[in-house]
């Protein structure tokens, strides 16, 4: 998460500061502006990872439910034929 907070910083710095420094403002003001978007899309970014990576653990979660499921209905699959519905009379 650290990697993700300082990329953030760093992108939110990049992008202001040449954004300031393409409309021709006073390099204080593009200063200041570039650290209040380096803050800014800090925070952005990891809150953007963490549910990035919630939404991972989430998905191999569900990943190992259905690949149990499937190991257990392969299981019940192999079972004696009386106990299926279908040789019930």
């Amino acid at each position: 998460m650290r990697h993700a907070f300082f990329l953030g910083g760093l992108i939110g710095f990049m992008l202001t500061a040449v954004a300031g420094l393409l409309s021709e403002r006073p390099g204080e003001v593009v200063f200041r502006d570039a650290a209040i978007g380096c803050v800014v899309s800090a925070f952005l970014f990891r809150w953007f990872w963490s549910v990035v990576v919630k939404a991972f653990i989430e998905a191999a979660h569900l990943h190992r439910q259905q690949a149990a499921a499937a190991a257990q209905a392969g299981s019940e699959g192999s079972a004696p034929a009386s106990n299926s519905p279908a040789a019930k009379p």
